[in-house]
C-alpha cells in the first residue's frame, strides 16, 4: 500500500493567498460588473486570429473536453480497482464527480453569466459559464493523478507536473481563444479547481490513515 504524505501546508497557504481576490471576484460577477480586462484579452485575440491558431486552440480545446477526460478517467478508475486501491477510487470519485456537480448544478446556474458573443469556435455549450468547469475539472483530476503516480514513483514527479501543468494552461487559453470562455471564468476555474483538489488529497489522506488505523 503507498504512503502518501500529508498535504503541504504551504499548498493551503497558498489558497489563502488567493482565495480573497477570488471572492472579490465572485461577487463582482454576482453584481455583474466584470472585469474590464475580458473585453481587453477578447478583443486582442480577435484581431490575433488565423486559420493555424484556429484549428490548434480548437483541437485542444475539444480534445480535453467532457469525453475525452471522462474516457480518462474512467481508464484511472478501472487501473485503480484492478490494484484494490480503494481509498484512491473513493477520493477520485469524490473529487471528479464533485467538482462536475459543483461547478454545472450549482455555481453556473447561481452566478449565471454569459458565455463570449457568437460567433465562436465551439458549439453545443451551456449557457452559463463563470467558473470554467472545463479549467476546474481537468485541474482536479490531471494534479490528483499527479499526486498518485509522484508517490510511486517520485523520480518522475518534476515532468508529470510540468506536463499537467503545461496542459492545465492551454486548456484555460485555448478555452477563451474558442470564445467559450472569459479568462475570469478560467482564474476562477483554476481558484476552485485547487481549492477542491486540496479537499480531494485531505480526504485521501484521511481514508488511508482511517484504514491504516483500523487494521
Amino acid at each position: 500500500m503507498p504512503k502518501y504524505r500529508k498535504v503541504d501546508r504551504k499548498k493551503y497557504y497558498l489558497l489563502l493567498l488567493v482565495i480573497v481576490p477570488f471572492f472579490q471576484l465572485c461577487y463582482q460577477t454576482i453584481n455583474k460588473n466584470y472585469y474590464q480586462f475580458d473585453i481587453q484579452i477578447y478583443e486582442f485575440l480577435e484581431a490575433h486570429r488565423n486559420s493555424f491558431l484556429d484549428f490548434a486552440f480548437t483541437s485542444v480545446y475539444r480534445f480535453t473536453g467532457t469525453y475525452f477526460t471522462g474516457s480518462v478517467v474512467l481508464i484511472a478508475l478501472i487501473i485503480l480497482i484492478r490494484q484494490r486501491y480503494w481509498q484512491e477510487v473513493k477520493a477520485l470519485v469524490f473529487a471528479t464527480l464533485g467538482v462536475l456537480l459543483l461547478v454545472d448544478e450549482v455555481l453556473k446556474p447561481f452566478f449565471d453569466r454569459s458565455r463570449p458573443p457568437k460567433p465562436r469556435l465551439v458549439s453545443d455549450l451551456s449557457p452559463d459559464s463563470f467558473p470554467s468547469g472545463h479549467a476546474t475539472g481537468n485541474l482536479v483530476f490531471y494534479f490528483y493523478m499527479c499526486y498518485l503516480i509522484s508517490v510511486r514513483y517520485p523520480h518522475l514527479t518534476r515532468y508529470i507536473y510540468g506536463f499537467s501543468t503545461t496542459l492545465i494552461l492551454l486548456i484555460g487559453f485555448s478555452s477563451v481563444y474558442v470564445k467559450a470562455h472569459w479568462a475570469t471564468d478560467i482564474l476562477a476555474g483554476y481558484t476552485f479547481g485547487y481549492f477542491w483538489l486540496l479537499i480531494s488529497l485531505t480526504l485521501l489522506n484521511f481514508l488511508h490513515h482511517k484504514k491504516h488505523y483500523l487494521g
